[in-house]
């Protein structure tokens, strides 16, 4: 089991000197950062319980833990009913330390996860409306880089590029740890490829270089952007690449980006001239967006404009 280094820790964790981690919350977290879900995923399951007799702010730490990974299998309306089922009010905020890692404060977590799945199912102004009481948090303390990669997360997932930017940047500008660093170096990557505008390849390759070496769950998923800004870059040229980010995800049971994937390599085909491979892909992308109640991505597969390009979006402060 890959083991946490020194300012590499998991999201949801904390470093020495904050709360102690409990011991099944600790194996989940390196579980999830050596092999996503496929490991990780009876952990997960197993959490709530296990926790359940260390109070209710352990709970809702197993619950938003079990969120987070049923979301990664792209089972999205489990994980906004999980992060929903979450009292807030009922946790005892008091038994998180002053000097625990702001990084791992249920408060922020909570809402942020909460933003990823309403995205996914569509509900665009819910999801922003969760990513905001995500950023008053952090904007009230020293921010966590954490919180800026979520919100930049968020913006790529609602195929809005210079939001996806502004946060990847400020992410990498305040984090604390690698991964975080690591992973907003592919957002932004991905945000100036969307742009039309020339990213830097060799950060980016050094960064999913790090990435591979020390959370090789964490590279697929960082692999997904890099494909996908392969796409926007040259999109007859991308289906070697999005072929592979698909297989990575799949190893390590990531399927939250499954269906943008194909639907991106079927227009990568389509711009080859492959026009009856770009169909059946287009098919197998309409297929896997209903089947996880993906209407952000069936909206895109469709030819549906889910929201205008022009629509608000959530920008760090100036």
């Amino acid at each position: 089991m890959t083991k946490s280094r020194p300012g590499n820790n998991p999201p949801g964790s904390n470093p020495p000197g904050g709360n102690p981690i409990s011991p099944p919350y600790l194996a989940w977290l390196e579980a999830d950062a050596a092999a996503g879900p496929t490991r990780s995923y009876r952990l997960a399951c197993r959490l709530p319980e296990l926790m359940r007799a260390q109070g209710r702010t352990a709970s809702a730490r197993a619950g938003w833990a079990l969120a987070r990974t049923v979301f990664c299998k792209g089972r999205f309306e489990e994980s906004r009913a999980l992060l929903a089922s979450i009292d807030m009010a009922a946790i005892d905020l008091e038994a998180i330390t002053p000097d625990a890692d702001s990084e791992s404060r249920l408060e922020w977590l909570i809402p942020a996860q909460q933003s990823w799945a309403l995205a996914m199912l569509g509900e665009v102004d819910r999801a922003l409306a969760q990513a905001e009481l995500a950023r008053s948090w952090a904007e009230t303390r020293p921010e966590p880089g954490l919180v800026s990669g979520h919100l930049a997360q968020l913006h790529c997932f609602l195929d809005a590029p210079e939001a996806t930017l502004a946060w990847s940047r400020r992410a990498r500008a305040s984090a604390r740890q690698s991964v975080t660093s690591n992973i907003a170096r592919l957002l932004e990557y991905w945000a100036l490829s969307r742009l039309a505008q020339t990213p830097d390849e060799t950060a980016a390759q050094t960064a999913l270089a790090e990435l591979r070496r020390h959370s090789p769950a964490h590279e697929a998923r960082a692999f997904s952007l890099y494909a996908q800004a392969l796409f926007h870059q040259a999109p007859a040229l991308a289906v070697t690449q999005l072929d592979a980010a698909l297989d990575l995800n799949a190893r390590f049971g990531l399927h939250h980006w499954t269906a943008r994937l194909l639907h991106l390599k079927s227009k990568s085909l389509d711009a080859g001239g492959q026009l009856s491979e770009a169909s059946r892909f287009l098919e197998l992308a309409r297929e896997v967006a209903q089947r996880q109640d993906a209407r952000l991505f069936l909206a895109e597969i469709e030819g549906i404009e889910s929201r205008p390009r022009s629509s608000p979006t959530l920008l760090p402060a100036s």
